[in-house]
């Protein structure tokens, strides 16, 4: 068992580390080469460019449930339908939300506090992402089907090649060609581009082909698909809405200097959030798999593990990252302001690295196991939380209080986590009976 874990575990972990290494150095290029402004266009307008990734994310991580629980219960053609329809799904989504995007995207930057020079910029990097949105709904959703297949280590070269040549073309394109934020956004385009061209070589491939009439779109499975879609959606894109708020308060609070540094704090977290939801999408298909076998022992087993590596990274990365704190600013050529900032409220941001350890897994564990109630208290219960803390505490700590959110929010989701994974005899915590499932 702990040779199949590792089989899924690893891949999926180094393939989020890349991009999370990617996401650090994408920063990095456009802080040396723009500053305080290119950081801060680039995180006000992140919130929507995380809507066109987190919907493939959602709908393939979905779909993956769906259909490694009907796999599980035997009922293969079911499993099959499911698959078809993620693609339907995935091509539906692009097109409304790229259309949306493109007619609305400048008034909802506005909404996110974008003005004058911030406006322009963060309408440049918007404008050269969604030229590849319909590229990259399908590039991070077809990422976790191809991982049900047992092809955990394509499925990494795969996200891999990506991240790589993200990185690199980052630097010709903003460092070598000075095309700022425009070359950061076609390094991030081109980059999906090659992920994709691996998911379609796997589909090509005669064994891994959908046929023609699982393609075509049943009710019952998109409803099934989606009703499991909203938690991983959720946990990839609601940390975008935390961004929204927290830009804004801080740009109330402390200036364009605050908003800069939150976006260098925000790159780092996100960092640990991307390994340890590896480790949660890794080990979805295994957990999935089991709960549709029924088979407990080797659920506890995955569960158990699961846990033990995401508090484990997450309580190193934290311990790191306080390590590090004042070499940061100078590697994201932050402003002097921005970068006392970044020092100052390092501590209360490595402890949210540590709770991401068991926060984040209990999501992937609840949603793959179909306890989808559990799995959206979590998710969506973050959102209110933050929304809570975001106005309050600065009321009364001004711009320690926007510090101070995130971690509070986490502590009290670390709880929930713990209060949800050791109460027993729940109704909530039951997972939908396969009956009702494998539709």
């Amino acid at each position: 068992m702990k040779k199949k874990y590792a089989g899924y575990i690893f891949p999926s972990m180094l393939s989020f580390l890349l991009t999370g290494i990617y996401s650090i150095v994408d920063g990095i290029f456009v802080g040396r080469a723009m500053g305080d402004p290119g950081l801060a266009a680039i995180n006000i307008a992140w919130p929507l460019v995380a809507l066109i990734i987190s919907l493939g994310t959602g709908i393939g991580m979905g779909a993956a449930v769906t259909i490694s629980i009907n796999a599980g219960a035997g009922n293969v053609k079911k499993a099959q339908r499911a698959e078809g329809n993620a693609l339907f799904l995935l091509l539906a989504g692009a097109l409304l939300l790229t259309l949306f995007l493109f007619l609305c995207g400048t008034p909802l930057l506005r909404l996110l506090g974008a003005e004058d020079t911030l406006l322009h910029l963060a309408e440049i990097y918007l404008k050269y992402i969604l030229l590849g949105g319909i590229v990259q709904v399908f590039a991070s959703g077809m990422v976790p089907l191809m991982r049900n297949h047992g092809a955990s280590f394509y499925a990494m070269c795969a996200m891999a090649s990506g991240c790589i040549s993200n990185i690199l073309l980052d630097y010709v394109f903003v460092i070598v060609l000075n095309l700022g934020l425009k070359g950061a956004a076609l390094a991030t385009v081109l980059g999906q581009v090659l992920t994709l061209v691996f998911c379609i070589a796997f589909y090509v491939r005669k064994k891994n082909r959908i046929s023609f009439s699982s393609l075509h779109p049943e009710k019952a499975t998109i409803l099934s698909i989606l009703r499991v879609a909203a938690s991983p959606f959720g946990l990839t894109y609601l940390p975008s809405v935390t961004i929204i708020l927290m830009n804004l308060q801080a740009l109330k609070y402390g200036g364009e200097e605050a908003v800069s540094a939150y976006a260098v704090l925000a790159y780092i977290i996100s960092f640990m959030e991307l390994l340890v939801q590896g480790i949660g999408d890794g080990s979805q298909p295994l957990l999935s798999l089991s709960e549709g076998k029924g088979d407990k022992t080797a659920l506890k087993a995955y569960a158990r593990w699961t846990f033990l590596l995401g508090i484990g990274f997450g309580v190193v990365g934290a311990v790191l990252f306080m390590l590090a704190r004042n070499l940061i600013p100078a590697f994201y050529g932050t402003s002097p302001d921005a970068g006392a900032y970044i020092v100052y409220a390092a501590p209360f941001f490595a402890l949210v690295m540590a709770f991401y350890g068991l926060t984040k897994p209990a999501v992937s564990y609840f949603y793959a196991t179909h306890k989808v109630v559990l799995s959206s208290i979590l998710v969506y219960g973050e959102i209110l939380l933050t929304i809570v803390f975001i106005f309050l505490l600065p009321l009364f700590f001004g711009l320690n209080g926007v510090w101070y959110t995130i971690p509070a929010v986490q502590i009290v989701l670390g709880i929930c986590s713990v209060f949800f994974l050791c109460r027993k005899d729940n109704r909530l915590s039951r997972p939908i009976s396969h009956k009702d499932e494998a539709m």
